[in-house]
This record gives structure tokens, sequence and C-alpha cells, in this order.
């Protein structure tokens, strides 16, 4: 009876294969959910045990990406980018597609597909791993990382494809080593990016950015373009601070909260070539974005709000959006193959077509992967600090404006040296648990 239901497939093999795509599947659903829950009650060292039992051969790209997130969350910052370069690496020789995988997304589902992230994963992936080198210590590393994202995003050819968080990131890098030219081109391509997407992300361009885009005009004395750009941004009243020599700055990344999770759902459509309805399974965004917590800095006596710098719930969203056609074009192609695959066995033998339908239903899958340990939303804060060391407080405050959590880090700040501090907020750590690692 299993040689005559797969009549027209490579036998028993095919079966098997099936079952185990399947079960990966699932495996993988599961694998993340369990990720998120411990996530979502402050306990990313129990979420990080989880991921770090999956994909033992680091073979998989998002197993990768996902422990790589991890290890940053618990401070493992070495071990971060070790796997996030197994990662970089693995999506590199992913751009040439498989013709097997593709086929086989047709005849089974897209989750057979390798993963290599969509573009704006695969751009974050460069901030990711320099931050990791920021917190380390190591700026020329960072550096690197913020060329390859740069190579990366030309490739991609048009401006909106272009992610503006991660070209002013690479200014802030430039400055930070001493390069304001480097650094101008970069906020001036920030500022144009953050223009062109506006609608994408639903962001404006973040006031932090306008100021040190006219902060580095002044100094190099382009007064045409600092004074059009003042007119432009409406800050009249805006002049350069200068702290003093005795001063250093203070930057404060935050990734706030978690990137949407994908679902499934499936539609029952018609089709011409069957003359009747299939039915199609697709990825989906079920959940509107809650609105994400605010935080402010609190140093030496000072309050600072945080400006969210890059919105990563709207990428995603998207990015799901841009894809869609063509995944109901494969999705719809795939309906049309079983159901005349169905057909041709069921008119041989019922019971047949019958086991073969239910195959077919089963397989019927949607591609739900994402990286879903990505934040939310990233925050920035931008201080001149006296310099010395600081006690520095995250806070993240409800809609009435009290602090329910705060994430508390000392630094040492040097004179005219930049200091970046990344952190992750994604829930309130338990009491218990914060007391323990305390110890």
């Amino acid at each position: 009876m299993v040689t005559r239901i797969c009549s027209g497939l490579p036998g028993r093999i095919v079966l098997a294969t099936l079952v185990l795509c399947l079960g990966g599947c699932a495996t993988y659903s599961q694998q993340a959910t369990s990720m998120r829950d411990n996530l979502l009650v402050g306990r990313a060292d129990l979420a990080r045990q989880t991921a770090e039992k999956e994909d033992q051969n680091e073979n998989d790209v998002l197993a990768c990406l996902n422990k790589g997130m991890l290890r940053r969350m618990t401070d493992d910052y070495v071990g971060s980018n070790q796997i996030f370069e197994i990662a970089k690496q693995r999506m590199e020789s992913l751009y040439g597609v498989s013709i097997t995988r593709s086929a086989a997304s047709v005849a089974i589902n897209d989750a057979v597909r390798e993963y290599k992230g969509d573009q704006y994963e695969q751009v974050l992936l460069h901030a990711y791993m320099a931050m990791n080198y920021l917190q380390l210590g190591e700026l020329d590393s960072a550096r690197v990382e913020m060329l390859q994202a740069d190579v990366k995003m030309m490739e991609w050819g048009e401006q909106p494809d272009e992610d503006p968080f991660v070209r002013y990131f690479a200014g802030m890098i430039y400055e930070a080593l001493g390069e304001p030219d480097q650094a101008l081109v970069s906020y001036r391509k920030a500022h144009a990016v953050y223009n062109a997407t506006r609608n994408e992300q639903n962001l404006d361009v973040p006031l932090m950015l306008k100021k040190d885009l006219l902060r580095l005009l002044a100094e190099q004395g382009l007064t045409d373009e600092y004074t059009t750009m003042k007119s432009e941004f409406g800050l009249a009243n805006f002049s350069p601070a200068e702290p003093g020599d005795d001063f250093g700055e203070l930057i404060i990344i935050l990734n706030n909260g978690l990137a949407p999770i994908r679902t499934e759902t499936s539609i029952m459509t018609f089709s011409s070539e069957v003359q009747g309805h299939v039915r199609v399974a697709f990825p989906v965004y079920e959940t509107e974005p809650n609105p994400a917590r605010k935080a402010r800095l609190n140093v030496s006596g000072k309050l600072v709000d945080l400006e969210t710098v890059e919105n990563i719930d709207s990428l995603a969203r998207q990015a799901l959006d841009e894809d869609m056609p063509l995944v109901m074009a494969r999705a719809i192609a795939r309906a049309v193959v079983k159901y005349q695959s169905q057909k041709k066995v069921n008119e041989q033998d019922a019971l047949a077509g019958f086991l073969l339908t239910v195959t077919n239903l089963a397989t019927e899958r949607a591609d739900t992967r994402s990286w879903t340990t990505l934040p939310q939303e990233i925050q920035m804060a931008r201080v001149m600090l006296p310099a010395g060391e600081h006690d520095v407080s995250i806070e993240i405050v409800n809609a009435a404006g009290r602090v329910i959590d705060a994430v508390e880090a000392r630094v040492d700040i040097e004179p005219m040296q930049h200091r970046f501090l990344t952190r992750h907020w994604i829930a309130p750590v338990p009491l218990n648990n914060y007391i323990a690692t305390k110890k």
C-alpha cells in the first residue's frame, strides 16, 4: 500500500523525509515558544539553556542567531560573536539557492527551505556583532562589522532597503575612532534613510541624529549646510555644546522587548488549474504590536529620555508583507501539485488516495521561522559626563511615568572618549534570581 501511495514519488524515503520535516518544524515551534516564555518572565539564563541544547552541530542559521542573542543577553559577548560568525558565514553560503531545496518547498512546504534570514535580520546581525565588540572594547573590530554591513546594503541597491539605525550606529563608531569625516557621511545617509523608510518603520528622524548631524557640520565649518539643516529641522535655537576636555560621552543602546512571532493560518482559494478550491497555509503576525516600554537614563543627577532609533516590529511585518506574493504563489503551486497527485492515486485506489490526502494536508505547513530573540525596538541616548566612574540606571517606566524596573551598571568615562553600554530589557528579572546573580 505504501508503494502505491508513493506512486510518482521517490518511494518510502520521501515519506520518511516528510515525517522528519514535520517533526523538525514542530520542534522549532516548541523551542521558540519555550525561549520566549522564559524571556517574558525575565529568565534569559533559562532561555539560553533551552537554545543551547538544539542544533549541536551548529548547522542551522536560525538556531545560531538565537543562541548568539541569548549569549549576549547573559553577558557572554565572546561566545555570542563566535556563534554569530557561524551564522554569518552560513548566510553567505546560502546566497546560492539550492535547486533541490527550492523544488522541495513547492512539493512539500516552505519550511524545508534553508533559513538565510530576511534582509533586516542579515544586516542587524552585523550590528549585534559590533555591539559585542564594543562591550569587549574592540572598536576596530566593530568598525569591520559596519563596513561589512555597508557592503551588504549596497548589494541590495535601493535606498529604502538600507537600515537607518545601522547607518547611524556606524557614524557613532567612526566618531569613537576619531574619524569625523566618515561619521558625517554616515549621519547624512542615516538622515536620508530615516526619511525614506518613514512609513516602513513608523519612525521620524530621531532628534539625536539631527543634533549629531548639526554638531559635526558646525565642527567641520560647513556653514551653508549647517544653516540649511538647522532650518529644515526646526532647531533655530540649537547650538553645539562644548563640554570641555575633561568630559567624555556615554552612549546607551537599549534592546527593548521582543520582536513579533509568526503563526500559521490557512484559507481555501480557487485555482483555475484544478477548477476548484484548494487549501493553502501561510505565515501571519496575528497580534498587533503592543506599545514598547519607555525608558530613561538616570546618571549623575540627570534624567535623559531614550529615543527609539529602530522599530524591528515594523521591519518584521513589512518584510513578511513584501514576501507574501511569492509565499502565496508557492503555496498555490504546492496545492495544485498535491491535488493532482491525490486525484491520480484516488482513481487507482480509494484508500491510497485517502491516505495521500491526509499526508498532503499534514505537510501543508507555513514557514513561521524568524529571529524571535530580536528586540521589539532599539532605544538610545547620548549624554556627556565628567571623566570618572558613574553609576548608571536605565529606568523602565509605565504610561504614568512610574519606574517599574531598572537596569543598573557602573561605567568608567574617559576624557574626550566615547563609552558604549548596550543592554537588553524584556521583563523584570524575578527578585530571587536577581539576588542570586548579585551574590
